[in-house]
């Protein structure tokens, strides 16, 4: 197992998860638990990526957030059956926004000893009721961003990932793990995140309904940055967007 999380951990790397020697930290996440912690994060990612304002910088960092954590995670599930636990303690961010982990506290998630069902529900209900939630309750909090944006932010990464996964990979027993982890998602119940009813139900897609209709139904508002760092004015899958270009035609 040794060799397998060090060719796990290296594959990681292109997630931006970096063990907390090898990156400065900028930031603890246990920190962005606080709200007057989270305001001040929020004010300096503002400046530092020219949001407008607080709701917008929050939405940002929703999607990279969300990108770091839970796309590295159902990866993982798919492709190596086996996760790593990364609990917000254990957690802090770089200046540049990627991922440092303390290794000793976050041990990789197995099916040694369970079922691959149960296992799951153990590692997804850590994942989100433990960590996502509570992280996204208080970006809500600070920036009265909608909780809809923040949640279809996450469930946009998720539909990203597995996309990837599917366009990628032939074989049939991790296309068969995928589709059974999604339809899990799809059909949570609310308890999973800690939350009265499950919050990306609607927002998940994969496979035809995806290509079918690809766009949001929230804006992340990534059109709205004074500087458009990625030179492509709207997401590609923006509901503001593809109105528009309705209109047009």
């Amino acid at each position: 197992m040794i060799k397998m999380n060090s060719m796990m951990m290296n594959k990681l790397k292109t997630f931006n998860i970096h063990l907390e020697h090898e990156k400065p930290k900028d930031i603890e996440m246990s920190d962005l638990l606080n709200e007057e912690k989270c305001r001040v994060f929020l004010q300096k990612l503002m400046l530092q990526i020219k949001a407008p304002n607080l709701s917008v910088a929050a939405s940002m960092f929703s999607k990279r957030y969300a990108y770091l954590i839970v796309a590295s995670t159902l990866y993982s599930m798919v492709q190596y059956n086996c996760t790593l636990k990364l609990p917000v303690k254990a957690c802090a961010l770089s200046k540049e926004r990627e991922l440092c982990i303390q290794l000793e506290c976050c041990p990789w998630e197995e099916t040694t000893n369970l079922e691959r069902e149960q296992w799951r529900v153990n590692v997804l209900r850590s994942l989100f009721s433990e960590h996502i939630t509570p992280v996204l309750n208080t970006l809500q909090k600070t920036s009265r961003l909608s909780p809809s944006i923040l949640w279809e932010n996450v469930a946009i990464r998720i539909n990203s990932i597995y996309r990837k996964i599917l366009s990628r990979d032939v074989e049939l027993v991790k296309i068969e793990r995928l589709n059974s982890d999604f339809q899990f998602l799809k059909n949570a119940e609310g308890d999973l995140f800690n939350l009265k009813e499950n919050p990306i139900k609607e927002y998940l897609k994969i496979g035809e309904e995806l290509e079918q209709n690809p766009c949001r139904k929230t804006c992340c508002m990534y059109y709205l940055l004074e500087e458009d760092l990625e030179g492509i004015g709207y997401c590609r899958i923006c509901p503001i967007k593809s109105k528009l270009q309705r209109i047009g035609n």
